[in-house]
């Protein structure tokens, strides 16, 4: 029996030693991922050593898009922390996420062989929910500082944007210092490296293009003409305007001006008011007007500021016109009284003259916003 006692106390001396040892070796281990600093330090000497697989299982991915081991080596390779000699670490703050996380911020400054900085970079270690053993605090590096965070793409108003196939969320929308006809998406992640990008808008061309991130926020909007569709749009709303116009001249009325010229009902009206004085002279007697062969010239979109959101485009209209009116002219012949007979015959003023035209778009139509016409005949 007291044998049997001794041999069993050393087979229970035997399992807590190698507990222990196995517990030694387990928190060797893990030390370095035990505080903030240490883990971080330790995911820095993979990042200069190009240890990709330890530094990659080192990562916290639940709060950025997530990648493959060999997405973020590509990732890794676009900052180029092999060139570094060194680096310094400065905590600048220790904060607690909205459920009770806990995160440390710091800058890193990566250093050459003469101790010069050469990159600064921001990276954010967080506190694993799982300790080690129970009782060893486990931090892991959130893979924030591998993307391109919070690019901001701007396009006009009422397009929609896809990356990489993907339609852009409503949620990315930002409006803080955005002019009113145009949309900014602030993306919170993305990879470095080529991101295809397509852009489609109601009246301007659709934008086919590569979208590097490394290379900062960017405005596709000066890049997207006026589609066919919205230059013919405009040349019937010109057409319409002009014979407004020479409508109203006619009649002496400018009651039905506001249907076409809302936006700019005063310039419209004088000049119907000069156009009429000048058809109704009183040398000749208005007979009528024809106005035919338009020829347009675009101006590039000009996206404003105003309240509607309107994207503007300046337009030169150049069209023929023939103008006919009685006048009375000499017939050659005389009157017994010694007068010289007058007969009243039409005459035509042909020529060309060209109207200048701002039309916006907006509310999903296109206005005339101003209008310069000059009288006829010039």
């Amino acid at each position: 029996m007291k044998v049997f006692r001794r041999i069993l106390t050393k087979i229970v001396i035997l399992a807590l030693v190698l507990l222990l040892s196995g517990g030694a070796a387990c928190i060797v281990h893990y030390y370095p991922q035990s505080s903030p600093e240490s883990a971080l330090n330790q995911y820095l000497t993979w990042l200069v050593e190009n240890d990709i697989e330890k530094a990659f299982a080192q990562l916290d991915q639940s709060e950025n898009t997530e990648m493959t081991q060999s997405e973020y080596e590509m990732a890794i390779q676009e900052g180029k922390y092999a060139l570094y000699d060194s680096w310094q670490i400065e905590e600048v703050s220790a904060r607690q996420g909205t459920g009770g996380e806990s995160y440390v911020d710091y800058q890193v400054d990566f250093l050459d062989s003469d101790g010069t900085v050469q990159l600064e970079k921001d990276f954010t270690v967080k506190k694993q929910s799982d300790a080690v053993l129970g009782v060893l605090d486990q931090w892991k590096i959130l893979a924030g500082h591998c993307m391109i965070t919070n690019l901001r793409v701007t396009v006009p108003a009422g397009s929609a944007v896809y990356l990489d196939g993907e339609e852009a969320a409503v949620s990315w929308k930002v409006t803080d210092g955005v002019s009113m006809s145009k949309e900014c998406y602030e993306i919170p992640s993305l990879l470095p490296g080529g991101i295809t990008v397509a852009i489609r808008n109601p009246i301007l061309e659709s934008l086919n293009t590569t979208l590097d991130p490394s290379d900062g926020d960017v405005d596709y909007s000066d890049r997207m003409a006026l589609k066919e569709s919205a230059e013919n749009a405009c040349k019937e709303l010109a057409v319409k305007a002009l014979k407004e116009i020479y409508t109203a001249s006619v009649k002496q009325d400018t009651d039905d001006l506001e249907s076409v010229f809302e936006a700019c009902l005063d310039e419209a009206a004088s000049i119907v008011e000069s156009q009429t004085e000048e058809f109704y002279r009183e040398d000749a007697e208005f007979e009528s007007v024809g106005i035919y062969d338009y020829e347009s010239v675009f101006g590039s979109p000009v996206f404003t500021d105003e309240s509607s959101g309107a994207i503007e485009v300046e337009l030169s209209f150049a069209y023929h016109y023939i103008v006919r009116e009685g006048v009375m002219v000499e017939t050659g012949e005389i009157w017994a009284d010694g007068t010289v007979v007058r007969e009243q015959q039409t005459v035509s003023d042909t020529g060309e003259a060209t109207a200048a035209f701002t039309m916006a778009y907006y509310d999903d139509d296109w206005h005339v916003t101003s209008i310069e016409l000059p009288v006829i005949p010039q």
